[in-house]
């Protein structure tokens, strides 16, 4: 089958590698970036995302969106957050309606904040899935044994997902609650920050366990006041499986985003991690804040970890804000 795949940052690179192992698929990647094309065209190599690694000659890229929506039989949307908009409004008048979509990109946006497959569903007509789950690129790259959750109501999204993914090493569960994948696949990046302030501050595994289980909590607590019935993707991968993964690896760009924070390490150095990192919690943290506040949710750690992070309060208030908690 034809797998569309709109992004080439490190995760959407490695799933590719991984959809590339079955050889019946092939796979086109778009790029922005018209320089990483024509080098991987001449090489098969993207050294300025994984080094030194040779891609089978299955996976394609292109900069242009025609390559990637012609006769695709699936397409995943694994560009950052405050981009999805754009990619939809750029393909919304080529693309074939019948074409299933499933979004990996995290994060909640816009002017009046929204959830991913919320985005996209208001300027596409095509049917939709939602993707979360505990994996870290290189394990994916490295053809890991991975599992995730894909959230969808319809039976096409469903079937190309399961062709796609008929791997070894790879499990996919299904379920049709899109608002909790995508709910928190985006706030997992905000209290893994939480987590590795905790870490930058010299606390040990013990009072991390003590945060994370207020945090699992306000989780439980947020998707209530979401009016979600169940709780069955918080126990699941896309939500303590996610959780627990980002939270406590140093592989997660939030988690180390946050020791810096706990650290005290200077502005410039943390800046400079910004720059040259996708940092998708702090975007999350800014929208969702004026999404709970349009839904009147209270989420007290969600909150101390944005007075910590946007308003620069001392990063010791997250411990002081747990002992507090009931």
């Amino acid at each position: 089958m034809k797998i569309g795949i709109i992004g080439t940052g490190v995760f959407s690179v490695a799933i590719a590698n991984n959809l590339a192992q079955n050889k019946e698929n092939q796979i086109v990647l778009w790029s922005e970036n018209e320089n990483l094309v024509l080098n991987y065209q001449k090489t098969n190599k993207l050294e300025a995302i994984f080094k030194n690694k040779v891609f089978p000659k299955n996976i394609k890229l292109t900069h242009a969106y025609e390559d990637i929506i012609k006769d695709s039989d699936l397409l995943l949307f694994m560009t950052s957050i405050p981009y999805l908009e754009s990619v939809c409004n750029d393909i919304k008048e080529t693309i074939n309606k019948k074409i299933p979509i499933c979004i990996g990109t995290k994060g909640i946006y816009g002017e009046k904040p929204m959830l991913v497959h919320q985005i996209v569903k208001r300027i596409l007509k095509n049917p939709i899935g939602v993707l979360g789950g505990p994996t870290f690129a290189n394990d994916v790259l490295n053809l890991e044994p991975i599992a995730f959750n894909v959230a969808t109501k319809s039976n096409i999204v469903k079937k190309a997902m399961d062709k796609a993914f008929c791997l070894e090493n790879v499990k996919v569960v299904f379920t049709k609650d899109l608002n909790s994948v995508a709910l928190l696949s985006s706030l997992k990046n905000v209290y893994a920050i939480g987590c590795g302030i905790l870490k930058g501050l010299g606390y040990k595994g013990s009072t991390h366990a003590y945060y994370l289980t207020y945090v699992y909590k306000e989780l439980e607590n947020i998707l209530y006041q979401f009016n979600v019935s169940s709780n069955e993707i918080l126990n699941h991968l896309a939500g303590f499986g996610d959780l627990v993964a980002t939270c406590y690896s140093s592989e997660s760009r939030n988690h180390t985003f946050g020791v810096l924070i706990g650290e005290k390490k200077k502005d410039t150095d943390i800046e400079n991690y910004k720059k040259n990192n996708t940092i998708e919690g702090m975007v999350t943290l800014e929208y969702a804040l004026k999404l709970f506040k349009r839904k009147h949710i209270k989420a007290p750690i969600f909150m101390e970890i944005y007075h910590i992070v946007c308003e620069h309060e001392d990063a010791k208030a997250l411990i002081d804000r747990i002992k507090k908690m009931n």
